[in-house]
């Protein structure tokens, strides 16, 4: 009894930790958006394709639980009030059943999927890229080496042609690109070959 005990305490910790929440980041700006997934359901402010055959998005636990499902990709997003220039975007992160998740901001246009210039992603294995969409190729790119099964809390600043990445309040990535320039219309979260889950975004206006 006192063995079986010790195994179920054992596992109980291990599953505590890995559903542990790096505090959150004490970014400067107005904040324009912020979601911690607490309702029953969805805002209907996110905005999806929907369909049996298609990707799956629904509160699970207090977070979003994103499914690939049958569809080619699951894309989901969410536009600003009003479109800003510079802006920052923090939130967890668990890629723990799919080969990436990634996320970013679109600029002003009919179809947000395709308006998209840059996208910061992170695979399964704690990596943390930089990519060009249109190019399809990483930028930059840096190991975390944080298992998949643990959350991660990544910002994405984009100020003038400046992008800084940071995760667990740790600056990770810098680069210069002319493609975080101009102006943002929403923030936008994809995922690829399988399922993940994300919580608590946040995204501000900087000054």
């Amino acid at each position: 009894m006192k063995r079986i005990l010790l195994l179920c305490l054992a596992l109980t910790t291990v599953l505590h930790a890995a559903d542990k929440k790096p505090r959150a980041m004490r970014l400067k700006g107005d904040v324009i958006l912020a979601d911690d997934f607490s309702l029953e359901k969805l805002d209907e402010k996110w905005v999806f394709a929907k369909g049996e055959e298609l990707a799956k998005f629904e509160i699970s636990d207090g977070t979003l639980l994103m499914d690939q499902s049958a569809g080619k990709g699951a894309v989901i997003w969410r536009a600003f009030e009003a479109p800003v220039q510079d802006v920052s975007v923090q939130l967890l992160v668990k890629p723990w059943a799919c080969s990436w998740i990634a996320f970013g901001f679109y600029t002003p246009g009919d179809r947000p999927g395709a308006q998209r210039k840059i996208n910061i992603a992170l695979t399964q294995n704690g990596a943390v890229s930089v990519r060009d969409v249109d190019g399809v190729k990483n930028l930059k790119a840096v190991n975390t080496r944080i298992p998949s099964t643990e959350w991660q809390r990544v910002a994405f600043e984009s100020k003038g042609d400046k992008i800084t990445v940071q995760v667990n309040d740790k600056v990770v990535l810098e680069l210069k690109t002319e493609l975080t320039e101009g102006e943002k219309a929403g923030v936008l979260l994809n995922l690829y070959g399988g399922k993940g889950s994300v919580d608590e975004i946040e995204v501000k206006k900087l000054k």
